[in-house]
C-alpha cells in the first residue's frame, strides 16, 4: 500500500472524528463510569463523583475546541493551504486548549493523584505546540515575504 499526503490526512481526519465520538461517549456515560470506579475503590460516592463529574466536563470543553481546531488545520492542509496565518491560529488554540486541559487536570489531582500526570502530559503537549505555532508563524512571515519579492 503506498502511503501519501492524502491518505495521512485522511487517516488524521478519522482519528479526529474517533476521538470526537469517544469524548461524547464519555461525556454521555461519565455518571455510569465513576461510579463503577468509586464502588470498585470503595470510595465515598457522595463526595468523589461531583468532582470527577465536574473534571470531566470542564476538561470536555478545550478537548471539544481542540479536536475542531484539528479539523480545521486538517482540512486546510488537504486543501493545500499550509503556512497561512489561519493555520497559526488553530496551531495558538490547540496549544491554549492543552493548558487549559492541564490546569484543570492540575485542580483535580487535589482529590485523585493520577490527574497529576495527565496534567503534566498536557502542559507539555501545550508547551510543543506553542513551538510549533512559533514556527509555522515564522513560516508564513518569510512565504508572505516570498510572495511579494518579485
Amino acid at each position: 500500500m503506498d502511503w501519501n499526503r492524502d491518505k495521512s490526512v485522511k487517516l488524521s481526519k478519522f482519528c479526529v472524528l474517533l476521538f470526537a465520538a469517544l469524548l461524547a461517549a464519555v461525556c454521555l456515560f461519565a455518571p455510569e463510569l465513576f461510579r463503577l470506579l468509586i464502588r470498585l475503590r470503595l470510595w465515598d460516592q457522595q463526595v468523589l463523583l461531583p468532582l470527577f463529574l465536574a473534571s470531566t466536563y470542564t476538561v470536555a470543553v478545550p478537548a471539544a475546541a481542540a479536536l475542531y481546531g484539528l479539523w480545521r488545520l486538517l482540512k486546510n492542509i488537504s486543501g493545500g493551504a499550509v503556512f497561512v496565518a489561519e493555520n497559526v491560529a488553530y496551531l495558538r488554540l490547540l496549544s491554549w486548549c492543552c493548558i487549559a486541559a492541564g490546569l484543570v487536570c492540575l485542580a483535580s489531582a487535589l482529590y485523585y493523584m493520577p490527574f497529576l500526570l495527565l496534567s503534566a502530559a498536557a502542559a507539555f503537549v501545550g508547551l510543543m505546540l506553542r513551538v510549533v505555532k512559533n514556527a509555522f508563524a515564522e513560516a508564513v512571515n518569510i512565504k508572505n515575504e516570498n510572495d511579494y519579492t518579485i
